[in-house]
């Protein structure tokens, strides 16, 4: 208690205060910083063209699902990251044969190097 007395009234608190205060802020830009390094495509991306390229990528994958004989029915969703190439497979399909097919397509497309199937089993009729 008496250190704190001490700290208080000779004025060192506010000069503690402050010199944390750098320290703090020195680290939070460096872990920034490094952040955006390690999730940005280039140094220098932007967001926006990080996920222009995520779009792109998506929309390639998808587009050789739906012209897949076989899945052109099916309701299917490629997430994509175009930085490690792996994709997420979402939606619904009526077989097992079609989340293989689906996942087997995907494989295919330039630059994908990893698929994750999240595909669902829709069940036919219904009552």
């Amino acid at each position: 208690m008496k250190l704190r007395q001490f700290l208080m009234s000779s004025g060192l608190a506010a000069v503690v205060a402050f010199s944390c205060t750098h320290v703090f802020a020195a680290d939070a830009a460096a872990s920034a910083t490094g952040a955006v390094a390690t999730t940005g495509t280039q140094a220098g991306a932007t967001k926006k063209s990080i996920r222009t390229a995520n779009r792109a990528f998506s929309k390639t994958v998808q587009k050789t699902i739906t012209k897949t004989k076989g899945l052109e029915d099916t309701s299917i969703t490629a997430f994509g990251n175009a930085k490690t190439g792996a994709v997420t497979l979402a939606g619904q399909v009526t077989s097992e044969d079609q989340d293989r097919l689906a996942v087997d397509t995907a494989k295919q497309v330039h630059g994908v190097t990893s698929v994750t199937s999240k595909l669902t089993l829709r069940q036919q009729g219904g009552g």
